[in-house]
Parts: C-alpha cells; sequence; structure tokens
C-alpha cells in the first residue's frame, strides 16, 4: 500500500512538473502570429512571396509588452547583421532566414551595415531603381564576394520597404534598427524618405517627436504605447553620424559592450565608442553576444548565446560588474537566432524570449 502511495506521488510529481514546464513553453507562443500577404508587388522584389511563405510558417515568439513600458525599459531579442542571411550570402551567413523571417519570429532589433554602391556590371543592387545604399559585410566587392558567393546586393531600402510593410501588420511592434554606417549621411536620409513615401506609411520615430531624449543632463523617453498611438515605432540609430531628420546618433544616445566575443568575462566591458561618450546621460543598453569567427557557425555553439541560463547569466553579471551602471539590457543581439532558439526548444529548453518575456512582464513602468 505505502509503495502504491509512493508510486503515485512520485506520478504525480512528474505530471505536475511536465504541466509546469509545458505552460513555461506556452507563455512563449502565447505572443499573436502575425501573417503577411502573399501578393506583395514590390520595386525589384520578386523573392516576396516565397520569403512572407517562410515567415508566415515561423511561430511568434515574442509578447509585446505593455503600453505603459518606457522604451528605455522594453527589453527585445535583436540579430546581428541580421542582413546576412542565405539569400545573398550563401558561402558566410549569420543569420538564417530573412529579416521578415526575424520579424514574424519575434526578433525585434536590427543591426544592419551600410555601404555606398558603387559597384558596375555585373554586380546588381536589389530594390528601387537609383538606390544608391546598399548592405554589405564588408565594403563591396571581393571582401564581400567572398562571404556572398555572387555579386547581388540588397539595398537599403529593399530591406527597409519589407520591414515597414511588416510593421502595417503589426501595429504594436516597435523596432529598433543600428546602422553601421559607411554610406553617405545624406543619401542614407533621403532614401530613408523615399521608402516611407513610397509605402505610404511612415512608422518613424524622429529625433524632433521627442526632444527629451536629447537632453544633455536627463534624457528620457516615450511609453510604448505613445509610439503605437502616434505611430512612432520604427528607431534607426546610426553608429558614425549625427542626428538627423530621420535617425538618431547611436552614442549619444545607447551605452554598448564590447562585441565580436563571447566570452563572459570580456561581455560586461565597454566597446571603446561606447566608452567616449562617458559623460552623456544615456539609458539605453545595447548587449552583443557573438563571435568574431567569419565562418558560418554551427548551432550546437550559438545556441548557447541564445539560451534562457546564458542570457540571464550574463545579464546578471554584467549587472554586477556594473556595466551601463547597473542597467539591463534593452536589445540582446546574437547570431544565428532561429535556428539555434529551435535547436533549444526541440530539446526542449528555454530560450532568450521566455527571458526577454518574462523581463518585460515584471519590469517596473515608467511614465513619459
Amino acid at each position: 500500500m505505502q509503495k502504491n502511495m509512493l508510486n503515485i506521488t512520485i506520478h504525480s510529481l512528474v505530471l505536475i512538473s511536465l504541466l509546469s514546464f509545458c505552460s513555461t513553453f506556452m507563455y512563449s507562443s502565447a505572443a499573436q502570429k502575425i501573417i503577411l500577404p502573399l501578393n506583395l508587388q514590390l520595386p525589384d522584389d520578386p523573392f516576396w512571396r516565397e520569403d512572407a511563405i517562410e515567415a508566415n510558417n515561423n511561430l511568434n515568439h515574442f509578447i509585446e509588452p505593455s503600453d505603459d513600458t518606457n522604451y528605455a525599459d522594453y527589453r527585445y531579442v535583436g540579430a546581428h547583421n541580421a542582413h546576412v542571411y542565405y539569400r545573398f550570402f550563401q558561402t558566410v551567413r549569420q543569420q538564417d532566414q530573412t529579416i521578415l523571417g526575424h520579424l514574424s519570429y519575434g526578433i525585434r532589433g536590427l543591426m544592419l551595415d551600410t555601404y555606398n554602391f558603387t559597384l558596375g556590371w555585373p554586380a546588381a543592387i536589389r530594390g528601387p531603381e537609383g538606390a544608391k545604399v546598399c548592405l554589405s559585410h564588408g565594403k563591396p566587392g571581393f571582401e564581400a564576394f567572398t562571404q556572398k558567393g555572387h555579386n547581388s546586393y540588397q539595398s537599403l531600402q529593399y530591406e527597409l520597404r519589407r520591414i515597414i510593410e511588416f510593421m502595417k501588420r503589426a501595429p504594436k511592434a516597435v523596432i529598433t534598427i543600428y546602422l553601421e554606417d559607411y554610406a553617405n549621411l545624406a543619401q542614407t536620409v533621403t532614401e530613408i524618405k523615399a521608402v516611407v513615401a513610397a509605402a505610404g506609411y511612415n512608422p518613424l520615430f524622429k529625433p524632433t517627436d521627442w526632444p527629451a531624449a536629447n537632453d544633455t543632463t536627463n534624457q528620457t523617453w516615450p511609453t510604448l504605447g505613445w509610439m503605437s498611438a502616434n505611430n512612432k515605432r520604427l528607431v534607426i540609430f546610426t553608429q558614425n553620424s549625427p542626428n538627423t531628420a530621420v535617425t538618431w546618433k547611436q552614442y549619444s544616445h545607447c551605452i554598448e559592450n564590447q562585441y565580436s566575443t563571447t566570452d563572459e568575462n570580456l561581455l560586461w566591458h565597454e566597446r571603446p565608442e561606447s566608452a567616449a561618450t562617458s559623460n552623456a546621460p544615456r539609458n539605453v543598453v545595447i548587449m552583443n553576444n557573438f563571435s568574431d569567427l567569419a565562418v558560418t557557425r554551427a548551432t550546437w555553439d550559438t545556441k548557447q548565446q541564445v539560451s534562457y541560463s546564458t542570457v540571464k547569466r550574463v545579464s546578471t553579471n554584467c549587472q554586477a560588474k556594473e556595466f551601463a551602471k547597473g542597467r539591463l539590457f534593452n536589445g540582446y543581439y546574437a547570431d544565428r537566432i532561429v535556428d539555434s532558439c529551435n535547436d533549444l526548444l526541440d530539446d526542449p529548453q528555454k530560450t532568450i524570449f521566455h527571458y526577454v518575456n518574462e523581463l518585460n512582464a515584471k519590469t517596473n513602468k515608467t511614465q513619459p
């Protein structure tokens, strides 16, 4: 009798543990799935339909935070080199799906490298006619070709238009872009404006929309609710350029840790360009955790950087070391996010999305 009772107790505990574990994963998948139209016709974009199908097949793992969450307290997952995916980088890539796929999976931060496109035939640039700002990894030409395996480049307009089309379907999504900008600034601004005009939809959050974020003594940001209500949901930072009519200067507003390393003894260090602006009252925090290896890394390696336990450990360690004056990250940027998280979920293990969803659910809410 006692043995039977013991077996029942053990089975009950196992069942409770299993239900608790399943509920944890249901928490992640409770986010609303966003469906893109398949028949959209965009300038020089013959891949839209198949890429939208791939994106629509993703489960969205991100729960949009409550409206009273301040942008400076908003946690999200970001893709390092978000443009470096297989269609355009067939030899070496850092991501597994298109930017559309990233967004539908729940990624809300994108790092993009912009360059002037000066190549002639046989190189080509995708996007509206006359586009001159392209996305590359390394200057367009031989170096980029060794990673791409061909001479076709995305224009900034090509990917930005896709992002805006996604945002039309996701009115609560607040998306942050970091441009590692080597392209002509005036041309970049012109092309950003051209995209929103062509899309007939302008979600840009501009420096003039919220002057308090430029304050030299106490920078403050709006709530996500204000951003959604006013359709100011696309924030574009530039590494090398000052504020413009449509972009924000990154290091005047953001603190960023060391990049191109997964060494947890180094991740709490501030990168030199960020540290050089240490007197600015910045409260937006960028956390990098990706390798500098110029190869397509296996997911058995990259999934470590996006596991729940790793992200929580890195965050706790950085806070203890007083990185960013103890502030938690806003965007956490990594490589091969989609396949790495899928591998973790297949195990099954919790991912970074579980962690940011938890943080957003319990963060201290602040009003603008």
